[in-house]
């Protein structure tokens, strides 16, 4: 049964290399963010090619919209290397047009070596194709207390991230998240998937949510 268990998780790891270089090496050069896929999907999208109303609308998360209470943000289950989607649209928007999506690869304790050298071959490859954008550097920070009126976790986590600003585009952020394993162990089954879990994650958004979430800062 272990042997099998591996056998799988390592099919897993090689598609998800191969998917990952077969799309960066489909992007268009032309610096156009919705040219940017994460398992055929981008932002500009209507989510309702993937998705069903239903599914959208039952999957909300209250932890995002929290603040933000023009967008909503549906937790939706992976299609195939992803483990999971965030998927961001106006709270008005009949269309749900895909206004910010996150692809996340989840493990229950990440090597943070191996998350970071996922994050390394990530970076050079959209510095690669997106010429034109600002890089910033790779910076580490914690998840405050306060980050829990937004995110769904607290205490002792860090993110390691890079991000990308494609001009009037939007952004794209790479990330690896160490989780607190510690923090809302009673917390709800997403709410606790989302915050025990160590995640690789690819985050595109468009430059109207990009400029949204600043002003909220």
């Amino acid at each position: 049964m272990l042997k099998k268990l591996l056998k799988v998780f390592n099919i897993k790891k090689i598609f998800f290399l191969i998917i990952l270089t077969i799309s960066f090496q489909n992007l268009s050069l032309s610096d156009d963010i919705q040219n940017f896929k994460i398992e055929g999907m981008s932002i500009g999208d209507n989510a309702l090619a993937y998705f069903s109303e239903t599914q959208l609308e039952d999957n909300e998360q209250g932890w995002h919209n929290y603040s933000y209470k023009e967008y909503s943000t549906s937790f939706m289950p992976g299609k195939g290397i992803y483990d999971w989607f965030l998927v961001s649209y106006r709270s008005d928007d009949y269309n749900f047009k895909i206004e910010a999506l996150v692809g996340g690869v989840e493990k229950k304790n990440y090597d943070n070596k191996e998350c970071n050298n996922k994050l390394d071959a990530a970076t050079l490859n959209v510095s690669r194709l997106f010429k034109k954008a600002k890089q910033e550097n790779k910076k580490k920070y914690e998840l405050t207390a306060d980050s829990s009126r937004i995110y769904p976790f607290t205490g002792k986590s860090t993110v390691t991230s890079i991000s990308f600003d494609i001009a009037d585009k939007g952004s794209i952020i790479i990330a690896c998240y160490n989780m607190d394993k510690e923090a809302n162990k009673n917390a709800s089954f997403i709410t606790s998937t989302l915050n025990q879990n160590d995640s690789f994650r690819i985050n595109i958004r468009s430059r109207v949510f990009a400029n949204y979430l600043k002003k909220h800062k």
